[in-house]
């Protein structure tokens, strides 16, 4: 009896182990076979991320490339128009301050009632750059023709004009015994004079300017009797 007992638990110990090992080896084949799928699917969702980060570097490349293009081509374009316009406008601007800038006088009435306007700064400055009116009248130093077919009378002034009525003299008479040669010479200093002489009753200076050019008469005493301008 004992013996058939010992050999009972003999076999079912040794079916016991054997049982064991055939586990262990079938969890074993599973857990290889886990690794193995494990390994399969990060290999595929590496490709997969792999291909699909490829695709989308490549289509993000592709959007930056043509933003960056078209955000050139419409910064070149703006740059351009705007360069442009503010050119234009400096040009505009230049000119208008340059027209500004240059003097100008105008006299209006009879020139004997002001003895001294022609010693004032600015009528000296306009007649060098040709830019002085005598009752709303100014030489054309642009004129060809110089040669004298009408004249008129306005106030105390003379204006005389050639065939095509442009305006080729301005003579003015001044007030008398007021203003004297040396006056006159240190006034019209910063015009630059190119003649002097002697007339039948009394002398003269001629002065130059930028296209034309003018002429002071004074009476046997020194005194400014009348201005030409041509």
């Amino acid at each position: 009896m004992n013996n058939k007992l010992l050999l009972f638990s003999s076999s079912a110990i040794a079916t016991g182990l054997l049982l064991g090992a055939s586990s262990t080896a079938q969890a074993n084949e599973g857990m290889n076979m886990n690794q193995d799928m494990q390994a399969d699917m990060n290999q595929n969702d590496m490709n997969m991320n792999h291909d699909m980060n490829g695709n989308m570097n490549q289509n993000d490349m592709g959007m930056n490339h043509d933003m960056n293009g078209n955000m050139n081509q419409n910064d070149m374009g703006m740059d351009h128009d705007m360069n442009g316009n503010m050119n234009q406008n400096d040009m505009g601007m230049d000119h208008m301050a340059q027209e500004t800038m240059m003097p100008y006088y105008n006299y209006n009435g009879y020139t004997t009632y002001d003895g001294q306007f022609t010693q004032d700064y600015n009528f000296v400055r306009a007649l060098k750059y040709d830019n002085v009116m005598i009752d709303d009248y100014k030489v054309n130093t642009a004129a060809s023709d110089k040669t004298v077919d009408s004249s008129k009378k306005v106030d105390s002034t003379m204006v005389d004009m050639n065939k095509d009525g442009q305006v080729v003299h301005i003579t003015f008479d001044t007030k008398p015994n007021t203003v004297s040669k040396d006056m006159f010479k240190k006034a019209h200093m910063s015009n630059h004079m190119t003649d002097e002489g002697k007339t039948d009753n009394g002398s003269y200076m001629a002065y130059e300017t930028n296209n034309g050019m003018y002429k002071a008469f004074f009476d046997d005493q020194g005194y400014l009797m009348k201005v030409m301008i041509s």
